[in-house]
């Protein structure tokens, strides 16, 4: 079962991997871009190596559903505590609970949401019920490696707040639109994400110590108007798909 679109997701699954070290050994920064390395060369490549090779099945998705929840949730909270552990924003053992319960809600809520999803999916091609956990994910680390972050007013105290609402967006049925929307996004939106990757690219060659803060203002970009590339009547479609499920979902 396995070939070499999984070799990819492999890929993706070891930068995880790599991040979880690095924040043992202190180093949440350098985490961080293992976990971008991992997306960049596995997770944006696995699917489109299965579509060209003809090789999609089950056993793909499944391993790289569990992939994507080691590298774009466990590796991130674990980047997440790692930062608040040093931050020393309140007296210990304070700090270090706040950051365990920090990370927590970000495992707790995407783990969740997988579950419900199992049990009661929402079935809108194109669009995902609740904040993706990749944007979860990519959001956190970009704030907590970001070089302004520390710089705002509040530092690191906005994140108190910041993780927990993106957790709760996580469990809500806010559309969110994906690669896979059943139409062509328009013009504007395949621009941007153009300009998405090449930003990354460059910031990444040329200014890689403001990379987390491009990443932090992607995330946020696309996490608040993401919906406007939704049609109106795809809107209204896919909120009659939420309700049916709700009146199907069993207790």
């Amino acid at each position: 079962m396995f070939g070499i679109k999984d070799l990819f997701t492999t890929i993706n699954l070891l930068g995880g991997v790599v991040a979880i070290c690095l924040c043992i050994d202190g180093h949440p920064s350098e985490a961080g871009l293992a976990v971008i390395a991992g997306y960049l060369f596995g997770d944006t490549l696995d699917g489109w190596v299965a579509r060209k090779l003809n090789t999609a099945n089950q056993f793909g998705a499944e391993f790289d559903t569990i992939t994507d929840h080691l590298s774009h949730v466990i590796a991130p909270a674990a980047i997440v505590y790692t930062v608040y552990r040093k931050a020393d924003l309140v007296p210990e053992p304070w700090n270090q609970i706040l950051a365990i319960a920090l990370a927590t809600s970000l495992i707790l809520a995407v783990s969740v949401r997988h579950a419900r999803n199992i049990v009661a999916p929402v079935n809108y091609k194109g669009v995902w019920a609740g904040l993706p956990r990749s944007v979860l994910g990519f959001w956190a680390i970009g704030y907590c490696n970001a070089k302004l972050a520390a710089e705002l007013p509040g530092g690191l105290w906005f994140g108190v707040i910041l993780m927990p609402a993106m957790a709760i967006a996580t469990l809500t049925y806010l559309p969110f639109p994906s690669h896979r929307l059943a139409r062509s996004h328009r013009w504007y939106v395949q621009v941007l994400s153009a300009v998405f990757f090449l930003s990354m690219g460059v910031f990444l060659i040329f200014r890689p110590d403001y990379l987390f803060d491009l990443v932090f203002f992607w995330m946020a970009g696309y996490s608040l108007t993401g919906w406007l590339s939704l049609t109106r009547d795809e809107l209204a479609d896919y909120r009659r798909t939420v309700q049916e499920m709700k009146s199907q979902a069993p207790s």
